[in-house]
């Protein structure tokens, strides 16, 4: 069964793994009992964890609080609302699925409660940051293979639209060749949910190596990828690295996407005129039937 879960609590169980020591006695405290820390001071919190307060300070930061008081009120959002606690990655199991009605019930339950937890992950200052180096960029090189490779490929529709030309090339390869051609102006952008593909792991460092900006769209928690990257736009770990299939972590890549393109026409003044432009260029008119 899939359930939901808001802020603090979400990021404290996706980042678990990547905890020091003395940070996962104080995750652990507060996942086991999330309640009792909304009436815990620091230092109490501190002592029931068996930890310090300087590690409860560290694991706000790390999951993007300024300090403790914002962990208490963002914990105390989810413990007042009638949500659960999500135990993990969003798993599907089809095989045990025989049912039409119940294949599409789930799929679709499971879609809404993952996009969701993207909005809990996912860092509107990054967001921002990136949309501002992706319209400033000279060249724009994007960079994805398998199911990612498709997230990369509709980015670069979308990205045509605004009259922001970008680059993409199936070929692995073809991309690492042109990320050892980036500049000092250029933008790389890394698709990739596991982080640790070889080649985008190399597509990343050459362009690190060249002083482009490196973009990582990829799972929370620290990868090959993300280590690589200037900004990072972080996705749930909604799904096993060993899976039947990229499904909701395509969903998830593609709804950044979306929200860097919307960022993109907020931005540009002009982004209208292009709309209007490229939609016109097909021999369309203006409402949308055939010129």
């Amino acid at each position: 069964m899939l359930t939901d879960m808001e802020g603090s609590l979400t990021r404290l169980r996706q980042l678990q793994n990547e905890l020091s020591p003395s940070e996962t006695k104080v995750a652990e405290t507060i996942l086991s009992d999330p309640e009792q820390v909304i009436n815990l001071t620091i230092t109490e919190l501190a002592a029931a964890s068996g930890s310090s307060t300087a590690a409860i300070t560290r694991l706000c930061k790390r999951i993007g609080l300024s300090g403790y008081s914002d962990l208490r009120m963002d914990i105390a959002k989810v413990v007042f609302s009638s949500q659960k606690q999500q135990e993990g990655p969003l798993l599907l199991d089809p095989t045990q699925m025989k049912d039409s009605k119940v294949i599409i019930s789930s799929v679709i339950l499971a879609v809404c409660r993952n996009i969701k937890l993207l909005e809990d992950v996912l860092d509107a200052k990054s967001v921002e940051k990136a949309a501002d180096v992706l319209d400033d960029a000279h060249h724009i090189l994007l960079a994805g293979i398998g199911a990612s490779g498709l997230v990369a490929a509709d980015f670069q529709q979308k990205l045509i639209r605004l009259g922001i030309h970008s680059l993409y090339q199936s070929d692995p390869d073809v991309q690492q060749v042109c990320a050892s051609t980036l500049e000092k102006d250029d933008v790389c952008v890394v698709f990739s949910y596991s982080g640790n593909t070889v080649s985008m792991k190399r597509v990343a460092s050459l362009a690190k190596k060249r002083k482009a900006t490196v973009i990582a769209v990829t799972r929370v928690g620290t990868n090959g990828v993300s280590s690589l990257s200037d900004i990072k736009l972080q996705v749930p770990d909604s799904e096993t690295l060993y899976r039947q299939g990229a499904t909701l972590s395509r969903l998830n890549q593609l709804v950044v996407v979306d929200i860097l393109y919307a960022s993109l026409i907020a931005k540009k003044k002009n982004s209208l005129e292009y709309i209007t432009t490229t939609w016109l260029s097909l021999g369309r008119d203006a409402k949308g039937g055939t010129a």
